[in-house]
């Protein structure tokens, strides 16, 4: 996630260059069900509270606690969300996956 003035415009000129091919290209399908552009909270798990807490205010959407932290916007179909994985379950998540692949059928 950043604010970087030239990240930003690039970020943006590429939706807009998507926005028109597809636009162009009307035989090019697109998700049935919408599309989500999602961007995650980096640092201590209380930098990542202050993250989502700032877009929350940014974006005017209430933020919502479970096993992530999170707040969005939908625009029609496509929904930014802003996401904060805590540490606790990132390292549950590894964990998990350490044994990926060790058990075959």
């Amino acid at each position: 996630m950043t604010t970087d003035t030239t990240t930003r415009a690039e970020f943006i000129a590429g939706l807009r260059r998507l926005a028109a091919f597809l636009a162009d290209n009307p035989k090019v399908p697109v998700p049935g069900h919408g599309s989500e552009i999602n961007v995650f909270a980096s640092g201590t798990d209380d930098d990542k509270r202050t993250q989502i807490d700032r877009i929350g205010s940014l974006i005017d959407r209430p933020v919502s606690e479970g096993t992530h932290y999170e707040t969005c916007r939908d625009f029609g179909p496509i929904t930014y969300r802003a996401v904060a994985v805590w540490d606790d379950v990132a390292r549950e998540w590894r964990a998990l996956m350490s044994y990926d692949g060790s058990v075959t059928a």
